[in-house]
């Protein structure tokens, strides 16, 4: 029995020995893993934070390497401490630009490289290219901060921060002028601005094409292919025609309307007709389609709805976006037609490039006769050969000026039509151009005049004012014959204010057009009613509406800002088969400047 107990404590005894090895196994097992575990979490973070310095300082990159190229600094250094296990290097090599421009003489083709400052850590790659920074991974390529990169009205401007230097770079880097000056890619000795022909094409090779693409496609309504994964093409329009004229009144921005500005807006609709003995506006020849829309929505704005009185609109009211403020909103909007929200609307190209081209082949055509001064024998002058006016031109004191058909007129100055004075634009056989090189301003009545059935084309590229006799429905400032057709183009503030009235007779509103650059139009019928018959046509600029106005035919502006306005609408369904510009294809971009900067990369 004793020996029994003893085989007993001993295997007792083994037991535990080897319960007391298992447990230190496993313990050791889960602390390895735990260890393991934790190092590969701790690894994992810092490498987030190193990419994320990186990210950071290379937008500094971008902020000392724009200081040097553009001669703001003759160097500049900073440190970018990229981390364990990464690679910091500069490669001249890396990436290309080409750029494709067709004129009327062939095609033109520039290519340049780039060059990058890499930042490489496993699978990520953070890179100063082009003038931005960019990162890629396996998961595809993004933009951390945009290249300089200018796209206003109808010029597009492109300065390009080139790299040189090769090599792996220290934790701190020097950047210095490259000695070169800045090359012009665009325009350059043998092609110039502004652009004549057709697609402007970009190509983009480098690791980053994806996120390249992307930023054109914003930045401009470029068509944008991904050739590959390293290469990407951008066609920009240099010209586009303009779709027809369907609505009574466009807001094409992505901004909301704000209603409290609103005091009563009224729509409806009418045919002029195509026959020579058009049907005016009245109460037995309005109708119910009318079309107003806006590509965001109606927001309350300042101060409520408080003092809205009624949106009256028969026909529709379409909206790009559901922001309809509930409550007594709802209950002052009586819309005939459908009221539809979430509409996508294709956005309208700008107009400017086609204003200002039109306004430079004018400059450069050259005329028969070169004068300061007229006469005004008799309180008249007629123009009746192509002339050039040097300085500002005065029609005043009820003395008229005609210009005779066939005829251009260049006032390289300012053009004031004041105090009884009129202009008669006198088309009786043939078009006539005008141009004013600075302002125009028109007030009182019967002051410009457009008839004899042929068209006539004034161009200002300074500001436009328009200024009534304070008569609500007066005779009218600016007017056209109904069977002739008078297109205003400007690249300066447009004003309408004190009851002017522009007009086309017989309310046929295809034979008035008024196209605005990007400049703010202001309309202020607070001194007595606003009347515009025609076309106003400015999908860049903000249209600002102050008091009491009637517009008859269609408008089209960026941006609505109402104030206090009173504002009745009378859609001309003639117009649903018109296009701005005679539906003639036009430039979108124009002017297009693309340079390279060089900067010298090297560890300091």
């Amino acid at each position: 029995m004793n020996g029994g107990e003893r085989g007993a404590t001993a295997e007792r005894g083994q037991s535990e020995v080897l319960g007391t090895v298992l447990l230190l196994g496993l313990t050791v097992a889960v602390v390895g893993t735990t260890v393991a575990l934790g190092a590969t979490a701790l690894d994992d973070s810092q490498r987030t934070a190193d990419i994320q310095r990186v990210e950071g300082a290379m937008t500094q990159v971008d902020s000392k390497a724009s200081l040097v190229a553009h001669g703001g600094s003759p160097s500049q250094r900073l440190r970018l401490d990229p981390g364990r296990n990464a690679d910091l290097r500069v490669d001249e090599g890396a990436g290309s630009m080409r750029i494709e421009v067709e004129t009327e003489n062939g095609t033109y083709t520039n290519e340049t490289t780039l060059g990058a400052i890499i930042y490489e850590r496993g699978d990520d790659v953070i890179a100063y290219q082009g003038g931005g920074v960019w990162r890629a991974n396996p998961d595809g390529a993004r933009m951390v901060s945009p290249p300089e990169f200018h796209y206003r009205g109808d010029t597009l401007t492109l300065p390009l921060v080139t790299v040189a230097g090769e090599g792996d770079l220290s934790d701190s880097v020097a950047i210095s002028e490259s000695g070169e000056r800045p090359e012009e890619l665009f325009a350059s000795e043998n092609v110039s601005n502004p652009l004549l022909g057709g697609n402007v094409t970009i190509t983009v090779e480098s690791e980053y094409a994806e996120a390249w693409g992307r930023f054109f496609e914003s930045r401009t309504e470029a068509n944008v292919t991904q050739l590959s994964s390293n290469e990407v093409r951008v066609e920009i329009r240099t010209k586009t025609v303009h779709p027809t004229l369907t609505t009574s009144a466009s807001a094409v921005g992505g901004s909301s309307i704000a209603a409290g500005g609103i005091r009563r807006l009224e729509a409806d609709s009418y045919d002029s007709g195509s026959d020579s003995d058009p049907n005016r506006y009245g109460p037995d020849t309005a109708d119910d389609n009318a079309v107003v829309w806006t590509n965001g929505g109606f927001g309350k704005g300042e101060g409520g709805i408080g003092k809205l009185e009624e949106i009256r609109i028969r026909g529709d009211l379409l909206m790009g976006a559901d922001d309809f403020p509930p409550g007594q909103f709802e209950k002052k909007v009586n819309v005939s037609g459908e009221i539809r929200t979430n509409v996508d609307f294709v956005s309208l190209n700008p107009v400017s490039g086609a204003i200002r081209q039109q306004i430079d082949d004018l400059r450069d055509r050259d005329t028969e006769r070169t004068t300061g001064s007229f006469a005004f024998d008799g309180g008249t002058e007629t123009v009746s050969e192509d002339t050039k006016f040097t300085g500002d031109l005065v029609v005043s004191a009820g003395n008229s000026l005609t210009v005779e058909s066939g005829t251009t007129l260049k006032v390289d100055g300012d053009l004031d039509i004041e105090d009884g004075g009129s202009l008669v634009l006198d088309a009786h056989s043939d078009e006539i151009d005008v141009l004013v090189d600075g302002r125009m301003f028109v007030g009182g009545t019967d002051a410009v005049q457009a008839e004899g059935g042929d068209r006539v084309n004034l161009h200002v590229s300074g500001p436009v004012t328009v200024r009534g006799d304070g008569t609500a429905g007066g005779p009218a400032s600016i007017s056209t014959e109904k069977d002739t057709r008078l297109e205003l183009f400007t690249l300066g503030r447009v004003t309408l204010d004190d009851g002017a009235n522009v007009s086309a007779d017989g309310d046929r509103t295809e034979n008035l057009w008024l196209y605005s650059g990007e400049d703010p139009i202001d309309i202020n019928g607070n001194n007595g009613r606003v009347n515009f018959t025609g076309v106003l046509y400015a999908p860049e600029s903000t249209l600002t509406l102050d008091g009491s106005m009637t517009f008859t035919g269609s408008f089209t502006a960026n941006e609505f800002e109402f104030n206090e306005a009173r504002l009745k609408l009378h859609y001309d369904e003639a117009l649903r088969d018109n296009q701005p510009f005679d539906g003639r294809s036009v430039p979108v971009v124009s002017h297009l400047h693309v340079s390279t900067h060089t900067v010298v990369v090297e560890s300091d």
